[in-house]
């Protein structure tokens, strides 16, 4: 059984719609990523994700990866 969750995370550092691809694409290589919606208006990411394959705290590592920082709401 999935335990898909949805969460949004807070973005910072994004200017642009190539730093929105480059947020989405970090998001969604994490095996257990179901989807990513990320707006550059709002600051944020909503992530619906299998919380028994995936953390929170590994999709922020994905984005501060990605040169952004991030925080789970």
């Amino acid at each position: 059984m999935t335990n898909i969750v949805k969460q949004e995370f807070a973005v910072e550092g994004m200017h642009c719609g190539g730093c929105v691809r480059s947020v989405t694409g970090a998001i969604t290589r994490l095996s257990g990523v179901k989807s990513a919606d990320v707006s550059l208006d709002k600051m944020i990411a909503v992530v619906d994700y299998d919380r028994d394959v995936v953390a929170a705290a590994a999709i922020v590592e994905a984005i501060k990866a990605a040169g952004f920082e991030a925080n789970a709401r």
